[in-house]
């Protein structure tokens, strides 16, 4: 393991990991400090959302997680977390291409194809966000996918050349760490966000529990829920996972 400060954060770098989320976990929280951050050139079993793998070549991509321990953080406003973490990597991916948009709640697209996915795990202690574990994966150099998800797409992919994986990381953690110094403002942090969701205009088509329907994106409201306006005027709002975007 390697040891080392950039862009103010404190990293620690490991060759190889099963997952940078479960190695921070063994850490411990009476390690992990604000702005720390585990990343490995390989990652075995990265892990994605409701249990989805990400796949990863080795030595091409950043695979990392960001320990954020704001200060009294309010557990209702939990979800500046993640716009903080998503709008700094839609700020990086910025400065190569055109096009980034957030999927919500915290998928990183380019287009119609996904270049980075984000997971994020949080500790809450009484009112408080007491901790928060930021799982970032990001496609850079990798040339080709070989997994089934269904629409991957890396930097590389997009502008035709590689960038060097310790440049792009500390770029990375640069843009993140701009956000969080807007993490108590969560009314711009929701601005720059609706400003970059994915389809955040127009009606598209949508599934939930009860079917297909065409709506469009309205918004998220306080606790990080998606809004959506059908077209027979119905507000609609949906937790995680309750939401299934069609193409």
């Amino acid at each position: 393991m390697r040891e080392y400060q950039v862009s103010g954060f404190r990293v620690l770098e490991y060759e190889e990991l099963d997952s940078t989320n479960n190695q921070a976990e063994k850490l411990g929280w009476n390690v992990l400090e604000d702005k720390m951050v585990v990343v490995t050139h390989r990652q075995t079993r990265g892990r994605g959302q409701v249990g989805n793998h990400w796949e990863s070549e080795p030595g091409k991509n950043i695979s990392m997680t960001v320990v954020l321990r704001p200060e009294e953080l309010s557990a209702v406003e939990q979800f500046a977390v993640s716009m903080v973490i998503a709008l700094g990597a839609c700020d990086f991916i910025s400065r190569y291409t055109e096009g980034c948009t957030v999927k919500w709640p915290n998928d990183i697209y380019v287009g119609d194809k996904k270049i980075s996915g984000i997971l994020i795990e949080h500790v809450i202690m009484g009112p408080y966000v007491g901790g928060s574990l930021c799982g970032i994966g990001v496609n850079i150099n990798q040339s080709g996918f070989l997994s089934d998800a269904p629409n991957p797409v890396s930097l590389f992919q997009l502008i035709g050349k590689e960038i060097p994986v310790e440049r792009a990381l500390e770029e990375l953690l640069e843009c993140i760490g701009k956000r969080y110094g807007q993490v108590y403002d969560y009314a711009a942090l929701e601005r720059d966000f609706l400003q970059v969701m994915y389809r955040r205009s127009g009606v598209f088509d949508w599934e939930d529990e009860n079917g297909r329907f065409k709506a469009s994106v309205t918004g998220i409201n306080e606790y990080g829920q998606l809004v959506l306006k059908d077209t027979g005027g119905m507000e609609r709002v949906y937790g995680f996972k309750e939401i299934t975007y069609l193409f």
